[in-house]
């Protein structure tokens, strides 16, 4: 960046400094995201948690065979 253009956004900055009131919006802070992020990887976690249950848990399958339970016939 040439010294004239640094210069002219430094100026900027400055009376943008000047102009500010207290009761002026804020940036957010990345600290305020961190609750966020929590919540998104508790629920990416219950979610995996949930899903292994219902894996293992699955009667539909004996594991003897490929065929669901309810869908093979009994042999005499």
């Amino acid at each position: 960046m040439d010294p004239h253009a640094r210069a002219r956004l430094d100026r900027n900055n400055r009376e943008a400094e000047l102009e500010k009131r207290p009761d002026d919006p804020q940036a957010t802070k990345p600290a305020d995201t961190k609750p966020l992020i929590v919540m998104v990887c508790a629920a990416l976690a219950a979610t995996a948690i949930i899903l292994g249950i219902m894996w293992m848990n699955n009667t539909r399958y004996d594991g003897a065979g490929p065929r669901p339970v309810a869908e093979q016939q009994v042999r005499q």
